[in-house]
């Protein structure tokens, strides 16, 4: 075989001398280097001191686009499995292997949305009072609904999206996109009014959401038999298996139909993932999706007014190597893509993300 010529070898050599952040992407290398001037750090994966992909720490609120927060929290969950308090922390740190810009969409979130991690919530009232709880992120969310910031939340248990629909469709009760394997629209579930098996239930009685625009998708197991509030509501019921088989683009066709031009509030519960993908989720259920229909399913709502997100149920305990807290990750980013795009269309005026 012959030698690799001294003039190729050259040009290699001069290629390997390229400064790390100098690359060939037009669309992004601005940010880039906007970003490092900065002195946001694109290398280090030390999550104690880096925010939510990055993000700059921050509580101030005025002039924010988008909140990327962790609630820590789990006393709700009907059954014995507790751990996804620890969710916001696993998420952080897998976080961080995300890119800052999405090369399928060519969209930079940084670049169009003033993004904070505003950190984790703290309860400070009655720590130990699942209502007191549900209280003061009524009282934080909204908040971001006047200063008219979009919160991105990483959970914790899913009866925090009830706190959070009271609080952003106080004004206007909103469309719901809704990822789940159970339908939590359960009654009483327990003996208790409020609970992950009942949240939406809750909601649409309270008047902070429409039934008659929500859709819910990747529903199986044993909670199906308890989905008749959904039914009997309006609401738009696609089971796993409908999705299976009609496919991802359908299923978008379908949920954009649902929701409409109006404010949408997107939520994922982790156990709409196959148990083989997402082991790492409070109440695992098999023959879910795959993290590629829910990504894909994700790019499929660009250009709908989506006001706020969130991914709930990740429980790190019960996934050792990592592997679910790394899928959430990745969704998570999908989440915030389709956020940032939906702010910079929607919102009168949005602004760059800056670290200093």
């Amino acid at each position: 075989m012959p030698k690799i010529s001294p003039e190729r070898l050259e040009k290699y050599r001069k290629l390997s001398e390229k400064d790390l952040w100098d690359i060939n992407d037009e669309k992004f290398n601005s940010f880039y280097a906007r970003a490092r001037e900065e002195g946001a750090e694109l290398v280090s994966n030390n999550f104690n001191t880096l925010g939510m992909f990055r993000a700059p720490h921050q509580k101030e609120l005025k002039g924010v686009d988008i909140a990327m927060l962790g609630v820590p929290m789990d006393i709700g969950v009907p059954n014995p499995r507790p751990g996804t308090r620890l969710a916001p922390k696993e998420l952080r740190h897998w976080s961080l292997d995300r890119n800052l810009v999405h090369y399928a969409t060519g969209v930079c979130p940084f670049d169009i949305c003033n993004i904070i991690d505003w950190g984790d919530v703290e309860f400070t009232k009655n720590m130990y009072n699942l209502e007191s709880n549900l209280e003061e992120l009524v009282e934080l969310y909204s908040k971001f609904r006047d200063l008219n910031v979009a919160p991105l939340t990483i959970g914790g248990e899913h009866t925090i999206t009830y706190a959070i629909l009271k609080a952003l469709g106080q004004n206007e009760p909103l469309s719901v996109i809704h990822l789940d394997a159970h339908g939590d629209t359960s009654r009483n579930f327990g003996g208790t009014r409020i609970s992950d098996a009942t949240l939406l239930q809750v909601a649409t009685v309270e008047g902070v959401m429409d039934p008659e625009k929500t859709i819910q998708i990747g529903l199986r197991g044993r909670g199906i038999i308890r989905c008749d509030f959904a039914h009997d509501t309006g609401m738009r019921v696609v089971l796993a298996d409908e999705f299976q088989k009609n496919g991802v683009d359908a299923i978008i066709e379908e949920a954009r139909k649902v929701v409409g031009d109006g404010p949408v509030y997107l939520t994922i519960d982790t156990d709409v993932f196959d148990c083989s993908e997402m082991p790492g989720t409070t109440l695992p259920e098999p023959f879910g999706l795959t993290g590629r229909e829910v990504r894909d399913f994700i790019r499929g709502l660009r250009g709908l007014n989506i006001v706020g997100a969130d991914l709930m149920e990740l429980s790190p305990p019960y996934d050792p190597t990592g592997q679910s807290a790394c899928l959430a990750s990745g969704i998570a980013f999908e989440m915030l893509s389709l956020l940032a795009e939906s702010r910079s269309q929607h919102k009168e005026k949005t602004s760059k993300t800056h670290w200093k």
